[in-house]
């Protein structure tokens, strides 16, 4: 059979929904299909609405783990920063309206612009199935969908809702826009990545058959390995150290992680903050312009290759994340499994995986205080950090292993074809390993 995957960023970027649409293309190609995915040549984040920042450096065509990679240029019209951002606000507030569906759709073709998608579209057809990703960046599923139908293929979305605090009403009214609530309401199946995620999904009008529960994996051998102490080393770092993986941003909680860092320093405490991932700019500037005192102790380490990675995590003594834009969190069980503790935010789909007390500590969004405390309570609790990094363990062992994630995903295609998907023999462990 033939697929078409379309993600906002693929390989060599490695982000949450990068390595999930990754997995399941390599795995599906493993697995005798053809796959083709069309992304865009971003790699910053704010590449799709800012010249300024890091396109990807890679071809536009390559064949990637025996996947078709094609890659659309985003184009930025002038000012395009402030149009990308101020239109997204406008079509937040206006949503709240009865609007018809047509203005959004129509809008969020700037969002990002890519006048060349429907060609590498077109292209890469036709296919037996299209599985798009993302209601924050809609306009790329809305283009797959249509795809879909002038072949007269399924449709499939992994949407990654980010639902924010459990009364966000923000966070959700950019996720119900007019037009995201048709791309989730026209699919033939649905794969979310948490049950709350689903149980949102449903709200909005979905068929539940048509939803599936798939959750996100985390490979072992990837990820652990690493040499603690030549990242310390390297980065010449003692005492107790917490990382964090991922862009940098407000959103992120990572102002508040710095926040709280400097408050464990004014006390005397020796600890230590590495973050890794490309910094959104907003944050990058936020960081520079704080007194030297406010910084103290945060290491900003950009973005880091798989090897770095694998010696960040060895390094650390705990991890933290406490974002409210997780629609899963990858990153939480790359921690566990190389037996780290992990902090995070009560927001969004995050405790349904970060258990408070069990397999982490949850702190309220924004309270640098609060993450502070729970900071402190790893660092002088040596037995609770082993407790929760080892519950976590084996959380991620026994339920998000790639091979059940993607018998998971399996039965999502099938609902949405209506029929098998025919898999080669012991299909559970063929499983490849990630090229890239």
């Amino acid at each position: 059979m033939r697929f078409l995957h379309v993600n906002h960023r693929y390989a060599p970027f490695s982000g949450g929904s990068e390595i999930v649409v990754q997995r399941i293309s390599e795995w599906l190609v493993a697995n005798g299909h053809d796959v083709t995915v069309v992304t865009s040549d971003a790699f910053d984040l704010e590449y799709f609405w800012d010249p300024r920042r890091k396109p990807v450096d890679a071809p536009a065509h390559e064949r990637l783990g025996g996947v078709e990679v094609i890659r659309v240029p985003v184009k930025h019209l002038p000012a395009s920063s402030f149009l990308f951002r101020g239109s997204r606000r406008m079509m937040g507030e206006i949503s709240r309206l009865p609007f018809p569906e047509a203005p959004f759709s129509l809008a969020s073709r700037l969002q990002p612009w890519m006048p060349e998608l429907r060609r590498a579209l077109d292209e890469a057809g036709p296919v037996d199935a299209v599985l798009a990703t993302n209601l924050g960046l809609e306009s790329l599923a809305i283009a797959a969908f249509e795809a879909a139908d002038r072949w007269g293929a399924a449709r499939i979305v992994m949407p990654f809702v980010h639902l924010g605090g459990h009364d966000d009403a923000v966070a959700r009214r950019y996720v119900t826009m007019p037009h995201q609530v048709t791309v989730l309401r026209s699919a033939n199946a649905v794969l979310t990545m948490t049950e709350q995620e689903k149980e949102f999904v449903a709200s909005l009008g979905v068929d539940r058959a048509r939803i599936v529960v798939t959750g996100a994996g985390a490979e072992s051998e990837l990820v652990t390995g690493g040499d603690g102490e030549r990242f310390r080393s390297r980065f010449n770092l003692d005492g107790f150290v917490v990382g964090s993986l991922g862009p940098p941003s407000t959103e992120k909680g990572t102002r508040d992680l710095v926040r709280a860092i400097a408050a464990l320093h004014r006390e005397g405490r020796n600890v230590s903050l590495v973050l890794a991932g490309p910094p959104l700019s907003t944050f990058a500037d936020w960081l520079e312009a704080m007194p030297p005192e406010q910084r103290a102790g945060t290491h900003l380490l950009g973005y880091i290759d798989a090897e770095t990675r694998r010696d960040l995590l060895a390094g650390i003594d705990a991890f933290a994340l406490p974002s409210r834009t997780e629609s899963f969190g990858i990153v939480y069980l790359e921690a566990w499994l190389n037996r780290k503790p992990v902090i995070a935010a009560r927001a969004g789909a995050v405790p349904e995986l970060v258990r408070d007390g069990e397999t982490g500590l949850l702190v309220p969004f924004g309270s640098p205080g609060q993450l502070a405390d729970a900071i402190r309570q790893l660092m002088d609790d040596g037995s609770l950090r082993t407790r929760l990094a080892l519950a976590g363990e084996a959380l991620a062992r026994a339920t998000y292993s790639w091979p059940d994630v993607l018998r998971r995903v399996q039965q999502g295609y099938e609902i949405a074809l209506g029929r098998p998907i025919m898999m080669t023999e012991d299909e559970s462990d063929d499983v490849a390993t990630p090229s890239g």
